[in-house]
């Protein structure tokens, strides 16, 4: 058994199994109905079929069971094979709470999570806010993969969330005193840690920083991408970090501003286009 703060994850037995099928049809059922594809004995092998006790774990609230997971540890990856919170404790944050257990797991063994979704379900925008990344899909199902957060990694998302809370002496600390920043789209090179905090410390407030995406990529760097929303106007920032020892060494950024299509390039004159509000990400999250 494990405490985390006003809930609990105990170890399944294997005569808990009726109990654990009965929550997850209440909480797939809506999902399901909606594609045609409610099946109580289809959902029975589906669960019989992975099912291992040593892997499962009820969600407990105050002694209730209002949910549960199943992951897997393999040899090259986490496997979240399920996650069900009951439609009555949805929207209490505890699928976030369990999701955040599950990455704490994987990251501690730098190993990656993969999982599926059902196609046309909440849980797709779920996963996508917690840094899944979709590989791959199925007739019914997205499957989902999420790389372990590096010390690196959270360097830089310690450095996001210190820009958007506004506390410059932490956002100071992520940095070394020498660092190099350039922003490629106005032509500019900022020298030192001081010179670029005092940069963003005077921006016109207003604004709000959505993080997308930060991915370690293979040469070592860090590279993120945010949406800043300042009205009316809204922005993306590409960046790449060069991250030492857990502090930032070195930026470059490329921004660009939302803007409306030209006139020429319409849904009309090119049938293959459609049109989406760039702000309605899935991803966004604040840092």
């Amino acid at each position: 058994m494990a405490s985390h703060g006003g809930w609990t994850l105990v170890p399944a037995r294997v005569d808990d199994f009726e109990e654990l099928l009965a929550l997850r049809l209440r909480a797939m059922r809506e999902s399901l109905t909606h594609l045609g594809r409610y099946d109580e004995a289809r959902a029975r092998e589906r669960l019989a079929e992975g099912y291992v006790p040593e892997n499962t774990h009820h969600i407990e609230v105050q002694g209730q069971r209002v949910g549960f997971l199943v992951l897997k540890h393999l040899s090259h990856a986490f496997r979240l094979d399920h996650l069900y919170i009951d439609p009555l404790w949805q929207n209490h944050g505890l699928g976030a709470k369990a999701m955040r257990w599950v990455c704490k797991q994987a990251d501690a063994e730098q190993l990656p999570v993969e999982l599926c979704a059902l196609k046309d379900s909440d849980a797709n925008r779920f996963y996508l806010r917690w840094g899944f990344a979709k590989v791959g899909e199925g007739e019914w199902d997205n499957d989902y993969l999420r790389m372990p957060a590096t010390p690196s990694v959270r360097a830089v998302r310690r450095f996001w969330a210190a820009l958007q809370a506004r506390n410059w002496p932490k956002a100071r600390s992520c940095l070394y005193d020498d660092v190099q920043t350039v922003w490629w789209a106005s032509g500019e090179r900022i020298a030192g840690a001081d010179a670029l905090i005092d940069v963003n410390a005077r921006y016109p407030e207003g604004w709000t920083i959505q993080l997308l995406e930060v991915e370690h990529l293979q040469d070592g760097r860090v590279m993120s991408l945010a949406r800043v929303d300042h009205p009316p106007r809204h922005f993306f920032a590409t960046s790449f970090f060069q991250v030492d020892d857990g502090r930032i060494a070195g930026i470059e950024e490329y921004w660009a501003t939302v803007e409306v299509p030209p006139e020429w390039r319409s849904a009309e004159a090119f049938p293959g286009i459609t049109r989406f509000d760039p702000t309605e990400d899935p991803r966004a999250q604040i840092p």
